[in-house]
């Protein structure tokens, strides 16, 4: 579980960001954002999904099983949506 609060919406450039704020994964990392850039395409759209995080210090490992996780996540999402 993790809480993320709304940082910036720029309408003209179609992107979001959200910053962590509350979360076990602050104890590996110092910081943490997620950025979504949406780019229509025809009748869907294409989400570009960044990740900028700090790390606590240098033997914390990068974030592979996050990815994974929000990669899962993500395909979840776009089957829901395409069933909708």
């Amino acid at each position: 579980m993790v809480k993320e609060i709304l940082e910036n919406v720029d309408d003209e450039n179609k992107t979001m960001a959200f910053k962590m704020v509350e979360g076990q994964i602050l104890n590996y990392y110092k910081s943490w954002r997620s950025i979504f850039n949406i780019t229509p395409m025809g009748e869907g759209s294409l989400v570009k999904w960044t990740m900028e995080f700090e790390k606590q210090n240098e033997n914390i490992p990068d974030p592979d099983k996050y990815i994974s996780y929000m990669m899962c996540l993500t395909k979840n999402i776009d089957a829901y949506l395409l069933d909708a």
